[in-house]
């Protein structure tokens, strides 16, 4: 069965955001994140820090992207350019985009939000007792 996604969520400080800013980039545009609050990326297993996409990276090749990071019970935040993992489950697939190595499922295998997830695990269980759902 699929994992579920870390619940861990934190805003954005505003000298981080202007941290953020300043990094240039290869891309024309850069994709943020929508704000204000951000949800961890990584599955909920045990992780040493938690970590939001933030904005693109400073890279291409390989491509990179631009976390924010934190800890349980720290205000503290850091910025951090990470290549991107893109493991893929199916060779047409897009690929992970969470970080490379990064702990846990890639982005694909687990599911978000909980209300999807508790929904396709029910059905992950009709499925295998072979029941059908009602209609």
């Amino acid at each position: 069965m699929s994992g579920f996604r870390c619940t861990a969520k934190t805003g954005v400080h505003a000298e981080t955001r202007a941290m953020a800013e300043k990094v240039t980039t290869p891309h024309a545009a850069v994709d943020w994140a929508p704000e204000p609050v951000l949800q961890c990326l990584i599955e909920d297993v045990p992780h040493d820090f938690h970590a939001a996409f933030l904005r693109t990276g400073t890279r291409t090749d390989p491509c990179s992207d631009i976390y924010l990071c934190w800890r349980d019970g720290d205000p503290d935040q850091s910025l951090a350019d990470l290549d991107c993992c893109m493991a893929r489950s199916r060779p047409l697939d897009a690929g992970c985009t969470i970080f490379k190595h990064h702990p846990g499922c890639c982005y694909d295998d687990y599911i978000d939000p909980p209300e999807v997830a508790v929904q396709a695990q029910a059905d992950q269980l009709l499925k295998a007792l072979d029941i059908s759902p009602p209609t």
